[in-house]
């Protein structure tokens, strides 16, 4: 079998992870990704994290199964290759400050002319116009302002960011869904068009109910820890060796008697202060006292067995190790291993994408700088060797 976008063809000029994230998606989907990196360091990412090998871990996790070439946008004679690149591509995906590829004469405007059918995808911190288009931001930058920050973290503490860099990475998957969207409007227009993504714009829609909240309420959300502001009990509690989560989410009687009498107190079930949700809501507190208290006599396996003999919604508060060995994990294919000339294989997180006719998955390993500049600018361009070879002594490639 083949990838669903086996055929389509992407050019990657961008940087660290928004963009790479996207165009990763992309490759595990099928498509011929090929990188554009800047001669000499390449992409910045490549500095990044533990070597493996020849190669970093943070490049390597969003960039295999990629081509890479070298190229030199910022000078004349790099921009014109990039130019005669763009009939070849169904897409380009771009993340500089904006006006940068304006500067470089390789706008939307200017590529579209050399190919009506391009979809270009810029993702940028704030978007292509408003106030705060040109400043530059980094995934803390957009956490901070787009409010995940000020209601992570406990009730009183400092703001806390995630651990995982949720402004890059869900503008690279909101990019990439638009690209797909993108290219499959093409197929009635026959035109392509620019899609401008900012990564402020994607951390508000990832936002759900925090802003419907403050719309309904008029009250301006906190941070609650583990707790759902407006489900109980949904939450981590510490056991008497780690952490594990309950969430209930229900005004089913028999399911509240269910959780406690599994947790061996029945009584608790007839409180008249929790019997329903919106009652264990408002006295969360007191719930939470008691459950503190029931859970730290046994351990973590006991009361995940206990609640899921009663068919109750719970789970471990795994670390990564944990994660990698939880066996729906490995069932699932998650963690997968890709080739790596140095390293010889290298475990990586797989995609989740899942399709009974299609192919997905990392493609290949993650690329050397530079690796595939003279198969592809032979292959695509026709160039000679001495053409090559030329621009490589200017460091045009």
């Amino acid at each position: 079998m083949k990838g669903p976008l086996e055929g389509i063809k992407v050019l990657d000029v961008s940087r660290i992870l928004s963009g790479p994230f996207c165009t990763m998606l992309l490759a595990d989907l099928g498509a011929e990704v090929v990188k554009v990196e800047r001669p000499g360091n390449g992409d910045p990412a490549r500095i990044l994290g533990p070597k493996v090998g020849e190669e970093r871990a943070y490049f390597i996790s969003v960039n295999r199964g990629k081509k890479s070439i070298t190229l030199d946008i910022a000078v004349q004679e790099g921009q014109r290759i990039l130019r005669d690149l763009i009939p070849h591509f169904d897409v380009l995906v771009e993340n500089f400050v904006p006006g940068t590829m304006t500067r470089f004469g390789l706008d939307y405007p200017k590529l579209k002319k050399l190919n009506h059918r391009l979809v270009y995808a810029s993702i940028s911190g704030f978007g292509q116009n408003g106030p705060a288009a040109a400043r530059p931001a980094l995934d803390i930058i957009v956490q901070a302002m787009g409010g995940i920050m000020s209601v992570t973290g406990e009730p009183d503490g400092a703001p806390i960011r995630p651990g995982a860099s949720l402004g890059d990475s869900t503008a690279g998957v909101f990019t990439a869904l638009t690209i797909v969207s993108a290219l499959w409007q093409r197929q009635k227009s026959r035109k392509g068009q620019y899609i401008d993504m900012s990564m402020l714009d994607c951390q508000i829609t990832m936002m759900e109910n925090a802003f419907s909240r403050y719309f309904a309420t008029g009250e301006v959300p906190g941070p609650l820890g583990s707790r759902h502001p407006a489900a109980a009990p949904f939450q981590a509690f510490h056991a008497s060796d780690t952490y594990f989560v309950v969430a209930l989410i229900t005004d089913d009687i028999d399911t509240w008697r269910r959780f406690c009498n599994a947790i061996g107190y029945p009584d608790l079930s007839e409180d008249k202060r929790f019997l329903s949700n919106s009652d264990r809501v408002t006295n969360l507190d007191a719930l939470t006292k008691i459950l503190r208290h029931v859970f730290s006599q046994k351990t973590t396996a006991h009361w995940l067995t206990v609640l899921m003999i009663a068919d109750i919604p719970c789970g471990p508060v795994n670390n990564i190790k944990a994660v990698i060995e939880d066996p729906q994990v490995q069932h699932r294919n998650m963690i997968t291993s890709i080739p790596d000339p140095s390293a010889g294989t290298w475990q990586v997180e797989n995609t989740p994408f899942r399709l009974s006719e299609a192919l997905t998955g990392p493609a290949g390993p993650s690329p050397r700088l530079g690796e595939h500049t003279r198969t592809v600018l032979q292959g695509i361009l026709g160039l000679s060797n001495a053409e090559i070879d030329s621009m490589k002594e200017l460091n045009i490639i």
